[in-house]
This record gives structure tokens, sequence and C-alpha cells, in this order.
């Protein structure tokens, strides 16, 4: 029995290198892609982590602001506001937040619960007793958002001594 050089070479396959080379090519990017995907997550470029919390400052202004930099629609998130001693007059804190970023969110609870709140042209203020007015103090607001994409919002003892945040909101 005889065989052919063909038979002892192994069975005939038909291979398309170049086909091969783009389809590795392909999964190359698909693996780096899923690589900064999650690396992004972990860094919490899509909730929770150390590039979404934010805190901004002004030195002219008595306060400060915590803020998570993104978020989802309709769920919790909180604006943390530290204000300083020199904030209050007669120990009352005012808080103006501007219509502009109330119409995009709905306020669950602000801790401690504000004595009053008045409107503005532009925004609504809301007093605060100060029990300890040489002290520092926080103001806690728990909103839920009610819209998507970027949210500009202004925070601030009144328009013009206002701190301007940006929140990127997920579908």
């Amino acid at each position: 029995m005889s065989t052919s050089p063909k038979d002892s070479e192994g069975p005939d396959l038909n291979q398309d290198l170049p086909f091969q080379y783009r389809t590795w090519r392909i999964q190359r990017i698909a693996w780096g892609a899923i690589a900064l995907i999650l690396l992004c997550a972990v860094f919490g470029l899509f909730g929770h982590g150390p590039l979404s919390r934010a805190t901004i400052r002004d030195p002219s202004l008595p306060l400060s602001l915590d803020y998570d930099r993104f978020g989802r629609y309709q769920s919790a998130l909180i604006l943390r506001v530290h204000v300083h001693e020199r904030a209050a007059n007669q120990d009352i804190v005012r808080i103006w937040l501007s219509y502009d970023y109330l119409s995009k969110i709905e306020i669950k609870q602000i801790v401690p619960e504000p004595d009053g709140a008045e409107t503005s042209p532009t925004g609504m203020i809301y007093l605060f007793r100060l029990a300890q007015p040489e002290q520092r103090s926080d103001v806690i607001v728990n909103l839920e958002m009610e819209a998507i994409g970027f949210i500009e919002g202004r925070i601030g003892l009144d328009e013009s001594h206002a701190l301007t945040f940006r929140q990127w909101i997920y579908p």
C-alpha cells in the first residue's frame, strides 16, 4: 500500500491567514476596550469611587460642597454643604439653591431640617438656625435625580455668592 506525499502531511486545511490575523487584531482591541471599561468602573467613572467624589471650595465664601460628579437617573445622591464659622448672621445661615438645579432634582430630605424657606427670583433659600455658630456645621441634602445628561447646579449663601458644580447623570 503506497501513500501519496499529500497523505503524510496531514489533513488538508483551508487556511485564510489574513482573515485570522484580522480576527486576532479585533480580539486584542476588544480586550483593551473591556480592560479600559473595567478600569473606569473601578475608579468611579460610572458611580462611586475616587473619580466620582468632588469637593468645591472658594476661599471668599464661608462654605464648601462635597458632591458626586456621576449619578444615575432617579437614584439617590447627596450634597454635603460645609458651613464655616463666618457664614452665620445672628445664628441663622441661609443656603441658596438655583431654580435651574432644583428643576432637575427632587429633594428627599435635608438634615438638619430647615427652619424655613424663602423664594427668590433665581432660586430657593433655606434657613437654618445653628446651635453653635462659632463651629463648622454640615447640611446634608438627600436628593433624587430627575434629568439625564450634564446638570449644572449653583449653591451658596445667595446668587452672587455661590459655588457652581456639574454632574453627569446616566440613564
